[in-house]
């Protein structure tokens, strides 16, 4: 019954404050985004929706935005079944920041580890955090974080394995992971500080975007899968989605796995982006991640 109260008391709340706002947004007619919880995304250029026919409504960010507007209790800190609250209360009240880099903005090569600590998308989602959960008012708080990065790290790394997994690859594959952790943990770090132990944190492992027969890089698609998930006959007995995994968990983050789901047709023979329907499967292992 206390439960149900604070539901009904907060619904009326931002009920009250959307009608002496008269606010509106891409998401619909409803409370000003300063009084809703919020959904934050974070990323490279897949979590900005580069690929898809329409990155507002096929990429994976606004995919599972979509599901959390269903799956998300506004009243409440954990996710709960909205299934009592009225249709107009569900996506509307749940606000979509996506601060994630990509297209002409993002820096040469994408968003890596480094330009996201540098070029200030961190920062950003620790100021719209520690504004959000540090204030006196949770009906505002971010409830959940999703981040992929860390493919563009890997990515650099192809000059220098073109030949195969040589001497020389396997120096540079090293290079870019310990960098990588250094900076992975760093930004997991920083975001569970500020958003706190309850916030929902979600990342992402990689998918092999070279599968594509399109993709001029298509011959190293083994030579991805390695990189991605590792090979000990090799030398290399980590990936980078190994090292994604492990400092997931260190931070207490959930992990959205997309390694292996992707075929030929759900990417773009660019050798990184989605498709829509690539989107699609990223956004249902998020929700995976989600329900687990």
């Amino acid at each position: 019954m206390k439960r149900l109260l604070l539901l009904i008391a907060t619904l009326a709340f931002v009920a009250i404050l959307a009608l002496q706002s008269g606010a509106s947004s891409t998401f619909g007619t409803g409370p000003p985004a300063g009084v809703r919880p919020e959904y934050l995304a974070l990323g490279d250029s897949l979590a900005a929706g580069i690929g898809a026919s329409d990155p507002d409504t096929t990429g994976y960010v606004p995919l599972f935005h979509s599901y959390l507007g269903d799956a998300l209790d506004p009243g409440n800190a954990d996710p709960t079944p909205l299934d009592s609250v009225p249709d107009a209360f569900n996506r509307k009240l749940l606000w979509l920041e996506n601060l994630g880099v990509g297209g002409p903005g993002a820096p040469p090569g994408g968003e890596t580890t480094g330009s996201m600590i540098a070029g200030g998308q961190l920062d950003a989602a620790l100021a719209e955090l520690s504004a959000r959960n540090g204030n006196a008012m949770p009906v505002d708080d971010v409830r959940i974080v999703t981040l992929d990065i860390g493919g563009n790290d890997a990515f650099a790394v192809v000059p220098a394995c073109a030949g195969g997994l040589t001497p020389a690859c396997a120096a540079a594959i090293s290079a870019t992971f310990a960098t990588f952790s250094a900076n992975f943990n760093l930004i997991l770090g920083e975001l569970r500080a500020a958003a706190g132990p309850d916030t929902e944190i979600i990342v992402m492992t990689y998918y092999n975007p070279l599968v594509n027969p399109g993709c001029p890089l298509s011959s190293l698609a083994s030579l991805g899968n390695i990189i991605l998930e590792g090979e000990p006959s090799l030398g290399l007995p980590l990936g980078l989605n190994d090292l994604i995994r492990a400092i997931a968990a260190s931070h207490g983050a959930r992990v959205a796995e997309t390694f292996g789901l992707l075929g030929a047709a759900d990417v773009h023979p660019d050798c990184r982006h989605a498709d829509d329907s690539g989107y699609q499967i990223i956004a249902d292992a998020f929700v995976a991640a989600f329900d687990d």
